[in-house]
């Protein structure tokens, strides 16, 4: 979509996705047709995450961070770094990379389910807390925020550069704005 959307010349199909369809699971719905595209928000909980060299990644898992506690967990953080590498090329289609980043990774839980209480106070379906933090800290176990996402906007990550980095409060608000990639002095 990113490639077809880049020609600009053609109407092309965006998918779209309802997390309240199947119980809360989520599924894709009708794509939307669109052209004359100027600008593309493509965002993502591990947008732009680069796998780690194999014993970067292992010096890290020497002494893990929550959730991942068992050798199990370990090897499945190593496994999800190896699968990292196919979703280079798509990153290598983006023109800049933005950060949003929390001061507690942790937040994401509490605003994943706040995300799933507004929904279901609509009237849709969604998950239930123990759900969600079976979700999330799935994630957590595969791209462990501490691990991947820090390297990333410390610049320690190679072939990724992010262009701007927007710390967010725990009520969403912008805080700290900075380009990472900036010599200041």
């Amino acid at each position: 979509v990113l490639s077809q959307l880049r020609q600009g010349d053609r109407t092309v199909d965006l998918p779209r996705f309802d997390k309240s369809l199947h119980s809360g699971q989520g599924d894709r719905t009708t794509p939307d047709p669109v052209n004359d595209i100027d600008i593309v928000l493509f965002e993502g909980w591990f947008v732009g995450l680069r796998s780690l060299p194999p014993d970067q990644l292992a010096a890290a898992l020497a002494q893990p961070p929550w959730p991942i506690q068992t050798e199990t967990d370990c090897q499945f953080a190593q496994d999800c770094n190896q699968r990292l590498r196919d979703y280079h090329p798509l990153w290598d289609l983006l023109d800049r990379l933005m950060v949003l980043c929390p001061p507690d990774y942790r937040l994401s839980q509490q605003w994943r389910r706040q995300a799933e209480h507004d929904m279901k106070a609509t009237g849709k379906a969604g998950l239930s807390d123990d759900t969600i933090d079976q979700f999330v800290i799935y994630f957590w176990q595969a791209l462990h925020p501490e691990l991947f996402i820090q390297p990333l906007i410390a610049g320690s990550t190679a072939n990724q550069a992010v262009d701007l980095v927007v710390m967010v409060d725990a009520n969403h608000q912008p805080g700290a704005i900075f380009f990472p990639g900036l010599a200041v002095g």
